[in-house]
């Protein structure tokens, strides 16, 4: 995110340039409480590993996941209700779901199993350079489909990403280097 912020010192993108400070602020948050959420989500699966009182091959965490996704649809339910129901009433629940909507939904959907299994099978570590890869995977398609002009910054990222990949996973690297 903080590749993309412009630096224009113009009066006429004073509003602009606060959204987007504003946006890449909310942006960062998020990314850091994600990541204090993975690691202790991490940090209690494998603490309950050890001290489990339930039968594991009865409730997988996948199950576990459903559970949570149906405790979330409750909450969110309870709140359409409670802001939007004269128009859920006058439109339905689902006007103006188009095809786009629709496959964001089924793509979050699928975001959440991925996420599972990563969750049992990856550590916090490897979920982090997973996503260094997706946002750098989205910029390189971002710019290739829709034109976005990627900066200086963007490529120099790109590059530590790839040189942490590298040297994370990197066997007898003294040997290779030396």
């Amino acid at each position: 995110m903080l590749c993309n912020l412009r630096f224009n010192k113009s009066d006429e993108d004073d509003d602009e340039q606060k959204s987007a400070t504003k946006g890449i602020l909310a942006t960062l948050g998020i990314s850091l409480s994600s990541g204090f959420a993975s690691v202790y989500t991490e940090k209690v699966i494998k603490t309950q590993r050890a001290k489990t009182t339930f039968n594991r091959d009865k409730y997988s965490l996948a199950y576990t996941q459903v559970q949570l996704a149906g405790m979330s649809l409750i909450v969110i339910g309870l709140y359409a209700c409670v802001v939007d129901m004269p128009k859920i009433i006058e439109h339905g629940l689902f006007h103006n779901f188009n095809f786009a909507a629709r496959l964001t939904i089924v793509n979050s959907a699928v975001g959440g199993l991925i996420v599972a299994s990563v969750l049992k099978f990856a550590d916090s570590v490897l979920k982090g350079y997973a996503t260094a890869v997706s946002v750098v995977l989205t910029g390189t398609m971002s710019m290739v489909l829709f034109g976005t002009q990627l900066h200086t910054v963007y490529f120099l990222g790109i590059i530590n990403v790839i040189a942490s990949i590298l040297l994370y996973n990197g066997k007898n690297l003294d040997q290779l280097v030396c």
